[in-house]
């Protein structure tokens, strides 16, 4: 089916994606994803691992029970396939990124382009997902415009936040990583959540449960901003959980015991 595309999926310049059911969403991602990016000779550099499973302690509890509420984080924990939000604490709240805007700026680009990037920067778009390349990062920045992001955000219904300036906050990504996990990106579905199930950094896999195979995410981490986020199966259900945190919250573990506690609480 990948291999012979129909004439509504060449050149991806069929309907929109919210014109189609989610299996001709996921059809069209993966006819582009094998007939873009692999085409173009740019490679995923990395395997997909899955959620470790380490103990659950009581001390892990106390740091997610005595932090839940602090001033200094916001979260956002939401079921991709229901929409409906499970917590929310100043998810309204922006938070500077550090590294947390790179895949939506590689989103923009690809939206940008029609899906129609070069080997160079399918191969950035990989190193901003996987291993939070700064360069890659900037060179994909190059490449878009305020305007570019502006029609990103209106196009799919997400917050109105500051990519490109690296503003964002927990409630944009937990939209952002519906959009991706449902296929409702016009360009780049696949190859997005691919590269992001690669990512080589994070604390919260580490203490979800190993029958969790399918999970990816984006940390950032600069100064006194440390951030946390993921998206996941489990038992069949999708979902994402996003954490920010400014004022020096994670010089230890602390970001692996929320994602962990938010877990429990909403998602187990």
């Amino acid at each position: 089916m990948l291999g012979i595309a129909p004439a509504a999926l060449a050149g991806c310049a069929g309907p929109a994606s919210s014109l189609l059911s989610p299996a001709a969403r996921k059809t069209r991602a993966q006819w582009e994803y094998h007939n873009r990016f692999l085409a173009s000779g740019a490679r995923l550099r990395f395997r997909p691992h899955a959620a470790h499973g380490r103990p659950w302690t009581s001390s892990m509890e106390y740091v997610y029970r005595t932090h839940r509420r602090d001033p200094r984080v916001g979260y956002a924990v939401k079921n991709l396939a229901t929409g409906r939000y499970l917590a929310e604490f100043q998810a309204d709240k922006l938070f500077f990124g550090c590294s947390m805007p790179k895949p939506a700026v590689a989103a923009v680009l690809l939206e940008k382009r029609r899906g129609n990037l070069t080997r160079e920067e399918f191969q950035n778009v990989v190193y901003v997902c996987d291993q939070s390349i700064n360069a890659s990062w900037f060179y994909l920045l190059a490449r878009i415009t305020p305007a570019d992001e502006r029609n990103f955000e209106w196009k799919y219904h997400l917050p109105n936040v500051d990519i490109i300036n690296n503003w964002q906050s927990p409630r944009f990504y937990a939209e952002f990583y519906e959009r991706c996990v449902n296929y409702r990106l016009d360009y780049g579905c696949e190859l997005l959540l691919e590269a992001m199930r690669r990512d080589q950094y994070g604390l919260g896999r580490w203490v979800m449960p190993s029958s969790i195979t399918y999970i990816g995410g984006k940390t950032g981490n600069y100064g006194e901003w440390d951030h946390e986020s993921l998206f996941f199966y489990h038992r069949g259900t999708p979902y994402a959980i996003v954490l920010y945190t400014r004022g020096n919250f994670a010089p230890g573990n602390q970001l692996g015991c929320m994602m962990g506690g938010l877990f429990r609480d909403y998602c187990a």
